[in-house]
């Protein structure tokens, strides 16, 4: 399941969380106390409009560095040989070289400065 998903699953829970909790004591035959510290429905309703729109925010962040990653992995893939287009006989091997000239770049260390 995706971490978005499993985060709006937990949103919804919170938020139905109250309406349930009614709804056991009103056929449970007990009678519904209102508390005194609850917020209204009207706050409440904003809040988790709030939350959602943060959660979607936060998930759209998540997709765009994904993207992100994902693009820089292609171009660095495309600088050293690779080219679907070029030769589509030589797919397998044109991809291979061009991870094999990428992986020495991604695992070379970085040069720290000299402090001579």
């Amino acid at each position: 399941m995706h971490k978005c998903s499993r985060q709006w699953g937990a949103a919804l829970l919170i938020s139905a969380m109250p309406l349930a909790v009614q709804a056991q004591g009103v056929a449970a035959g007990a009678p519904v106390q209102s508390q005194p510290d609850m917020t209204p429905a009207s706050a409440s309703k904003a809040d988790s409009k709030a939350q959602k729109q943060a959660l979607k925010a936060q998930c759209k962040a998540e997709r765009k560095q994904a993207r992100q990653v994902r693009n820089a992995e292609l171009q660095n893939l495309q600088r050293n040989g690779y080219g679907p287009q070029a030769a589509p006989d030589q797919y397998p091997e044109n991809l291979l070289n061009a991870e094999r000239k990428s992986a020495p770049q991604k695992t070379a260390p970085a040069v720290p400065a000299s402090s001579n």
